[in-house]
């Protein structure tokens, strides 16, 4: 971890081009070297953000997840500006867009094949012991060889074992949290999505994956 000042934050600003905020300022920027800078604000005095940068668990996680085989941003600093109670990652972003806005661009067929991926793909994170409390298909990318890449990393855990039936309970219902995924997964493609997860995780996993997602699916 390196420490900066205001006066060198402001600096590695110069130039670059917002790519998300909020009321309180900038939260990712696009740097002028291409480099993406994503900005982590301590909102009170005393936070365990004191001990625990989320700018410096997204870095583990990164590193976790490519030990794993698993397509992550290459982190490249973890900075901590203290007096605008800041931390901060710099890393080269990934190629590629997100799931979500590939699914749009897709008609139904191919659309089909490629929530069947993302079951797979959810069914070996859960196998590898990736708990993604704030997956959803944005935070999912879609790289150019077809692949998936994950994103925004610093709300996870990497357990040494394959996930507990209640976390991927709990991770299906962050994965379910917006309209437009909703159709897809659970209205348009149910099927290819459970035949994806079928490829990665066991039976006995896949079915109680499928008796929760209809629970779910009954209590909307």
């Amino acid at each position: 971890m390196k420490r900066i000042d205001a006066v060198q934050l402001d600096a590695l600003l110069q130039g670059a081009k917002t790519i998300e905020e909020d009321g309180l300022g900038i939260k990712v920027a696009r740097l002028g070297d291409g480099d993406f800078l994503k900005l982590y604000r301590r909102k009170r005095l005393l936070s365990s953000d004191l001990w625990d940068l989320p700018a410096q668990r997204f870095a583990d996680n990164a590193q976790g997840l490519l030990r794993l085989g698993i397509t992550a941003p290459k982190v490249l600093d973890v900075l901590m500006i203290s007096e605008r109670r800041l931390s901060a990652v710099r890393y080269q972003p990934l190629p590629g867009d997100t799931l979500r806005n590939s699914l749009r661009q897709l008609d139904a067929e191919p659309r089909t094949a490629l929530v069947k991926q993302f079951g797979t793909f959810l069914g070996e994170l859960h196998q590898l012991g990736v708990y993604f409390r704030s997956l959803h298909l944005g935070n999912v990318l879609l790289l150019p060889d077809g692949s998936f890449g994950l994103i925004d990393l610093s709300d996870m855990k990497l357990e040494s074992r394959p996930l507990a039936p209640w976390k991927r309970r709990r991770n299906l219902q962050h994965i379910l949290r917006y309209s437009e995924d909703i159709a897809w997964l659970t209205q348009q493609h149910l099927d290819s999505w459970l035949e994806g997860y079928a490829d990665s995780a066991s039976r006995p996993e896949t079915e109680r994956f499928t008796r929760d997602l209809k629970k779910w699916l009954k209590a909307q």
